[in-house]
């Protein structure tokens, strides 16, 4: 019987991450939200912050004394950004935490609360092609059922909303960030179906399976610390070698400033 191979392509992202830098440019003053119980606050910023804090801890500690816990540093995330009526995206809500048996609960319930933020205003507004995100983190410490905040670096301080612009494949114009991660997606496709080869090896032993695939794009946009999780090392080389071949790309930035990007992708290989 001949055995046919394809690859199958699911989804690939970028993987936010938070930094700032001060200049002078479209990007500063950074885009402010300001919501009801902050809008006679001197600090807005520090005010929503602890807002959304206070959200994240009423939600946390009550799942966190449901459970014996064994990771003794919870780390959260929070992102969002706003619609065209200046309202919380319910569909562009990302909250976490670094405990897979609380995450699914913790996101559910703290989705729905980021959602129901108040917005007055949104001073320093941006235009929808510059729309900027919102990200805060929130760190603690576990001990005897309690939780203990860690101080965040500087970099990592909340400032107002940022403004992410994606790596982009070497010819690939730039438009607005929605558009620009869904073309450059669809460009990492077609690099990895114009070099995929099935390894003769995997078809002879039924090898096949999901490989997930994470590397780095640096500064100046080069490809780095490729990382790859699968059911084979022979599947894994493949995917490597693949994602090696990827071109310099344009590198992305966040604030104006040059950033290095983290990105997944999932490369499923079937035999038929």
């Amino acid at each position: 019987m001949k055995i046919k191979a394809s690859i199958l392509l699911i989804v690939c992202t970028f993987i936010s991450m938070n930094c700032f830098s001060q200049d002078d440019s479209i990007y500063f003053p950074q885009e402010e939200i300001i919501i009801d119980e902050c809008a006679d606050a001197l600090d807005k910023n520090d005010c929503l912050s602890l807002k959304i804090e206070n959200e994240v801890l009423d939600v946390i500690e009550d799942l966190f004394k449901k459970r014996n816990q064994e990771i003794d540093t919870l780390k959260t995330c929070v992102i969002f950004s706003l619609n065209d009526l200046n309202q919380i995206n319910e569909e562009r809500i990302y909250t976490s935490v670094n405990d897979k048996k609380l995450n699914k609960k913790f996101y559910k319930e703290l989705n729905k609360r980021i959602a129901n933020l108040n917005i007055l205003r949104v001073d320093n507004k941006k235009p929808i092609k510059n729309r900027p995100k919102y990200v805060l983190n929130y760190d603690y410490l576990t001990n005897d059922n309690l939780l203990k905040k860690i101080p965040l670096d500087s970099s990592s301080t909340f400032t107002g909303g940022i403004i992410e612009e994606v790596p982009l494949f070497p010819n690939q114009a730039r438009v607005d960030d929605l558009t620009d991660r869904r073309t450059f997606n669809s460009l990492m496709q077609q690099h990895i179906g114009s070099h995929f080869n099935y390894p003769k090896e995997a078809i002879a032993k039924r090898i096949s399976g999901r490989v997930s695939i994470m590397f780095t794009i640096d500064k100046e946009g080069n490809i780095g610390n490729i990382k790859t999780k699968g059911p084979s090392p022979i599947l894994e080389n493949e995917a490597i070698r693949i994602i090696s071949l990827l071109p310099k790309l344009q590198p992305g930035s966040q604030n104006g400033s040059p950033k290095t990007f983290p990105y997944s992708i999932p490369i499923t290989f079937k035999l038929q």
